[in-house]
């Protein structure tokens, strides 16, 4: 293939380092752009007297507006390097479906193995701002099912699987990249962690190898589509449980 910088002479080096390069390049871009556009939103909430910064409309509104500008960061590089080729994406079919389904089962079984493995070692890994959140009102959870659904899911999967992946992908082939955008999607949860230590490395790791079976899913369907919606879907089971267990489910709605 064209995009594939491999090529039959063998290794290159110098552009795998720029493809490296690249995707960490655009991973830092897409938080930093992120980050301006949660504060814009934030700033305006409250200058207009609409919500305070510490109000479940402002921190759902910076959510939105964070991940925007992953979408925008992407879009904006990816352009800029006339690299649009490394997105694969279409419309899902019944194979696809069943990988989605499968993805999202797989994600839950291995983040819920983990945790039983490292709760038998005395780990307990760091917890995410949201979920910590979530747990003083539990109406967060049910607002972050919708925003991770149209936003969390997307515009994550879009930055590591879509873009950090596709780009490495180009000098060091699938196996090597998914390991790598793994390794980062892993990585840049340590700025949504409470706690410390141990038990934010073994939040990372348990991240890092969820992003495996999400880069694994893009892999074989060629599909962006197949990892945002099993992605949006692990998300939204996760909520829907701490939202039962903050406050008894169905008795809260009474």
């Amino acid at each position: 293939m064209a995009s594939d910088h491999r090529g039959s002479a063998g290794f290159d080096g110098q552009r795998a380092l720029f493809d490296l390069l690249s995707a960490i390049a655009v991973v830092a871009l897409a938080f930093v752009l992120g980050s301006v556009a949660a504060s814009l939103a934030a700033t305006v909430l409250v200058e207009t007297g609409i919500a305070g910064f510490d109000t479940t409309l402002n921190y759902v509104a910076r959510s939105i507006a964070q991940f925007v500008g992953f979408g925008i960061a992407v879009a904006g590089y990816l352009s800029l390097a006339d690299a649009w080729s490394v997105l694969r994406a279409r419309s899902l079919d019944l194979r696809s479906v069943g990988w989605i389904v499968g993805g999202a089962i797989t994600l839950l079984a291995l983040s819920t193995g983990i945790g039983a493995v490292l709760s038998g070692f005395g780990i307990a890994p760091a917890t995410n701002q949201v979920i910590a959140m979530g747990r003083e009102n539990p109406a967060v959870f049910l607002y972050m099912i919708p925003v991770t659904l149209l936003f969390v899911a997307p515009f994550e999967e879009l930055v590591f699987r879509g873009a950090a992946q596709g780009l490495l992908r180009r000098a060091f082939g699938p196996a090597i990249a998914v390991g790598i955008a793994s390794a980062l999607f892993g990585a840049v949860h340590l700025v949504a962690l409470i706690g410390g230590g141990v038990g934010q490395l073994a939040y990372v790791v348990v991240t890092a190898l969820l992003g495996v079976v999400l880069g694994g899913l893009y892999e074989h369907t060629k599909n962006l589509v197949v990892p945002i919606v099993a992605h949006g879907l692990y998300n939204t089971t996760l909520f829907a449980i701490q939202w039962v267990n903050a406050t008894g489910g169905a008795t809260a709605l009474l």
